[in-house]
C-alpha cells in the first residue's frame, strides 16, 4: 500500500463491510489513487478479480503500471454510471461487491493545473473527465446570476449563494481558482459580525457545487442507482461513500425502496462515519458517510 501518498477514506470500514470473498469479482467504480482498490486486491486470490473504473485519464495513466503488474486487476477508463452497460457488453456477473467513493481524488486535488484547489493561481477547470466541454470557468463567467446562485445553493448548500453570485457577476471575468476563492473569502469577512478565523475555507461549498455541477455527479449517481439486477448475483454488496447530503439522501432512499421490494438487505442502518483517529490523520474524511447494502 505504499505506491501513493494517499489516505483512502473509511478504508477499514469499506474492507470490513464489503465482506470480501477472495474468489469473487469486485468493482471499484471510483478508483482515484487506488487506495481502496489495493485494499480489495490484498484480500483476493488468483481466482478473484478486480475491475477499477475511473473517468479521469490522468488517474488511469498514473496507476496503469501498478495494475499491469497484477494478473487479476484491470482498469476501465469510464464513469461508474456505465458499469451496467459494461457488465452486459462483457457478459459479466458481479458476485462480490461494488464500491463508489464519491469524493475528489487526491490526484486531482493535489495537481494545481486541474483547477480544483483554492490556492491554485491556475484556470478554473474542475473537470474530472477532460473531454467534457464545459468547465468551472465557463460556469462562473457565462451563466446568469440567478442560475449561478441556484447552482451554488442546490449543489453546495451555500447559504450566501445569492450574494456570491451577485459579486461574481460584478467582477467578471474571474479566471483562476485563487481569484474566486479570495472573492468568496472577502465576502465572508465583510458579512461576518465578528472577526473569525476560518477552520474550513469559505469557498469550500462553492467549489464543491461547481465540481458537482460540471461533472454531472448527481446525474451519474442516479444512473448507477438504477441497479441492473440482471448483472448482480445474490450476496453482492454495494458500498457507497458520499460527501454531500444530496448524494447521501439519494443512496438512502434508493436502498430503502429496494429493501421494501425485497431486492436489497441494508447492512448499515445508519451511515458509517470516520472515527476520531481518522479525522485527525485525514480531515477530508469529516463529511464522509458510508452506506452498505447486499443483493438478495
Amino acid at each position: 500500500m505504499s505506491e501513493f501518498k494517499h489516505i483512502a477514506v473509511l478504508f477499514d470500514e469499506v474492507i470490513e463491510h464489503l465482506n470480501i470473498n477472495p474468489e469473487k469479482l469486485y468493482i471499484d467504480g471510483t478508483c482515484g489513487a487506488a487506495g481502496h482498490s489495493q485494499g480489495i486486491l490484498e484480500k483476493l486470490n488468483n481466482n478473484g478479480k478486480l475491475l477499477s473504473f475511473d473517468h479521469d485519464e490522468a488517474v488511469i495513466q498514473r496507476i496503469s503500471k501498478l495494475a499491469d503488474s497484477k494478473d487479476n486487476w484491470s482498469l476501465v477508463h469510464s464513469n461508474f454510471r456505465n458499469i451496467w452497460n459494461y457488465a452486459k457488453e462483457e457478459d459479466l456477473k458481479i458476485n462480490g461487491g461494488i464500491l463508489l467513493d464519491l469524493g475528489l481524488s487526491s490526484i486531482q486535488l493535489d495537481d494545481p493545473e486541474r483547477g480544483f484547489s483554492f490556492n491554485a493561481d491556475t484556470r478554473l477547470d474542475m473537470r474530472m473527465d477532460t473531454d467534457l466541454e464545459m468547465d468551472a470557468h465557463d460556469v462562473i463567467n457565462k451563466v446568469s446570476e440567478k442560475e449561478l446562485a441556484d447552482i451554488l445553493f442546490i449543489y453546495g448548500e451555500e447559504r450566501k449563494s445569492r450574494l456570491i453570485a451577485k459579486l461574481v457577476c460584478q467582477n467578471r471575468p474571474i479566471n483562476t481558482c485563487q481569484e474566486l476563492a479570495d472573492l468568496i473569502k472577502s465576502i465572508y469577512a465583510k458579512t461576518s459580525s465578528r472577526k473569525v478565523s476560518f477552520k474550513i475555507h469559505p469557498a469550500t461549498k462553492t467549489f464543491q457545487a461547481l465540481r458537482i455541477y460540471v461533472n454531472q455527479e448527481l446525474e451519474a449517481l442516479k444512473e448507477f442507482l438504477e441497479l441492473d439486477f440482471s448483472c448482480l448475483e445474490a450476496g453482492t454488496r454495494i458500498a457507497i461513500i458520499s460527501f454531500h447530503s444530496l448524494e447521501d439522501r439519494m443512496v438512502k432512499n434508493v436502498f430503502r425502496e429496494l429493501k421494501q421490494e425485497d431486492k436489497l438487505k441494508i447492512i448499515s442502518k445508519k451511515p458509517l462515519i470516520a472515527q476520531e483517529q481518522e479525522l485527525e490523520a485525514n480531515p477530508r474524511s469529516r463529511s464522509a458517510k458510508l452506506r452498505i447494502a447486499e443483493v438478495l
